[in-house]
């Protein structure tokens, strides 16, 4: 199995994510332990990742990865999943009134009742 195939088609583009990781890895490990120090290979560490996830997100992974990264698709599996559960919870009824026919005639106006 290729890395193309594991990765999918941004695989150059994680590596090169990866690599500048490690690069700002290694950099931090063996630099100045204060905040002034540490400041530029954490940037470059940053840069990597999100380099590497764009890579992956963008070019999709291959084989049962490939669908995890698409948003659009998740977001309308849920709304469907919400929709069905509100339906079970009001009981089918699309009316918006909980189902309440009983006529009680009650005034919601706030003033106890007076």
């Amino acid at each position: 199995m290729s890395l193309e195939e594991t990765l999918g088609e941004g695989y150059k583009q994680v590596l090169a994510g990866l690599g500048a990781f490690l690069v700002g890895a290694i950099w931090g490990a063996t630099g100045e332990m204060s905040i002034s120090g540490m400041y530029i290979p954490l940037v470059i560490m940053m840069l990597g990742a999100l380099v590497a996830i764009l890579g992956m997100s963008l070019g999709g992974a291959g084989g049962a990865h490939g669908e995890s990264f698409d948003l659009k698709s998740a977001m309308d599996d849920m709304a469907g999943l919400l929709t069905e559960l509100q339906e079970k919870v009001t009981g089918g009824d699309d009316s918006g009134d909980g189902g309440d026919d009983s006529g009680d005639g009650g005034d919601d106006s706030g003033d106890g009742g007076e």
